[in-house]
């Protein structure tokens, strides 16, 4: 089989540097819900993706403009200056991410191809991807970003160009990926199998060929589709 799969919540839980920064610095009780907070955060970071892959902000301005949407939304008063501080916590928390065993046991096990399409600024994207270790059971060849290819997911040309740098037939392909519109829509219109990781339960619809929401589940039904 042939898998190309997404980074960010896909290859590891990235609310986890969220949610850790927004316990060691925002005063927030047991009304708030985190995971309600960290979908709103990741929207108000769709809102502005365009600008951050013309190069019009930079990371760190985009991350304190989510963090202060968010705010605004929750009604949560902080110093502006605190919107910063956040963004350089939660950039710290990032090199602290992880992929978990399940994960590394199947990468290490398969003899399926790997890949992987993700959207960001190159550099940023691949700091990421060596701090999860995925160098060690995927080509670099076979990892490209959208900052690199110059176009984003859902755009049909990040996964066309992709797949025609690697000579490769793109309807051999599945990929996996957490957000639906992006990811599920995008590979579908170029005629790719998909595999939607709804990790945090958000949009679904039907450019999925399978749902799984844990990583678990989406290891299983891996194994059976190599079988």
């Amino acid at each position: 089989m042939k898998f190309c799969f997404d980074c960010d919540d896909t290859l590891y839980d990235l609310s986890y540097p969220f949610k850790k920064a927004c316990n060691e610095l925002l005063n927030i009780d047991e009304t708030h819900d985190l995971e309600s907070m960290y979908t709103i955060y990741r929207s108000c970071g769709d809102e502005i993706f365009d600008k951050i892959q013309d190069g019009s902000i930079s990371i760190d301005e985009s991350g304190i403009y989510r963090i202060r949407q968010m705010c605004k939304i929750y009604h949560i008063d902080v110093e502006e200056d605190l919107y910063r501080e956040f963004q350089r916590v939660y950039k710290t928390l990032q090199k602290e991410i992880f992929m978990s065993n399940v994960f590394h046991d199947f990468f290490r096990s398969t003899i399926s191809e790997l890949a992987i399409l993700t959207n960001g600024q190159d550099e940023h994207q691949r700091m990421k991807l060596k701090a999860l270790d995925v160098f060690k059971y995927f080509k670099e060849e076979n990892v490209y970003t959208s900052g690199q290819l110059g176009f984003a997911k859902p755009d049909p040309r990040s996964f066309k160009t992709m797949f025609s740098n690697m000579k490769e037939n793109i309807s051999d392909w599945y990929y996996i990926g957490d957000n639906y519109t992006n990811d599920m829509e995008g590979a579908k219109k170029v005629g790719m199998k998909t595999i939607h990781f709804n990790r945090h339960h958000g949009l679904e619809g039907t450019s999925s060929d399978h749902v799984v929401y844990s990583e678990n589940e989406l290891v299983n039904l891996l194994r059976k589709l190599e079988k």
